[in-house]
């Protein structure tokens, strides 16, 4: 059957994309006979076999193996997956744990994921429009970073760790962090009342 077929390929794709990205990152060369022993070790990859299955259940047109499928990935992983999320193939997740992607998301061929990523619903300010990331090829996300509303990442974009992104970027370009601001806590709202402080004096 044709999904059966789909299924397949997605998930040879997305071992295909754990290879590139040991070898890039670790230079381990690993060779395609050991998809069952990743599937085994590698969490992140075994949450891509997850997502595919949901993905299989759901076009088998079977509408409660999907949300039993999500409601699964939720408790095994600590991610939230809605099943009608679209991942291309050729996807790699890194860690993977607190990953959230809506339901309206989109992920291209070749986009990494680390964790505690969003890929949220919101509105538009300007629009008015209510939707989720479409990310196009070859985009990173790293760790703790939030992407919100209906917004288009292009291809080739890398945005780090702890950035928050609310608009559409177009291809190649870095989303960095925004500053983080410090501020003198004055001693008195610091420490609670009768609390002592590093040196060991009482407030």
């Amino acid at each position: 059957m044709k999904a059966f077929r789909t299924f397949s390929s997605l998930i040879r794709a997305d071992f295909g994309m754990v290879r590139a990205y040991r070898a890039k990152y670790h230079g381990q060369q690993i060779p395609f006979s050991h998809l069952p022993l990743d599937a085994v070790r590698r969490i992140g990859f075994q949450m891509m076999l997850a997502i595919r299955v949901m993905g299989l259940v759901r076009d088998l047109r079977l509408p409660l193996l999907p949300q039993i499928a999500s409601r699964l990935i939720r408790h095994i992983y600590g991610a939230e997956i809605h099943w009608e999320a679209r991942f291309a193939g050729g996807v790699a997740i890194v860690h993977g744990v607190g990953l959230v992607v809506s339901h309206s998301a989109s992920v291209g061929s070749g986009s990494i994921l680390f964790h505690n990523v969003t890929l949220g619903e919101s509105v538009d300010p300007e629009t008015r429009e209510q939707g989720a990331p479409n990310l196009g090829e070859n985009v990173h996300i790293g760790p703790g970073a939030t992407i919100l509303g209906p917004i288009t990442v292009g291809a080739g974009t890398k945005i780090m760790a702890g950035a928050v992104l609310d608009r559409s970027v177009p291809p190649y370009s870095l989303v960095r962090p925004a500053a983080v601001a410090i501020v003198e806590r004055s001693r008195s709202t610091a420490l609670p009342e009768g609390s002592q402080s590093a040196d060991g004096s009482a407030s």
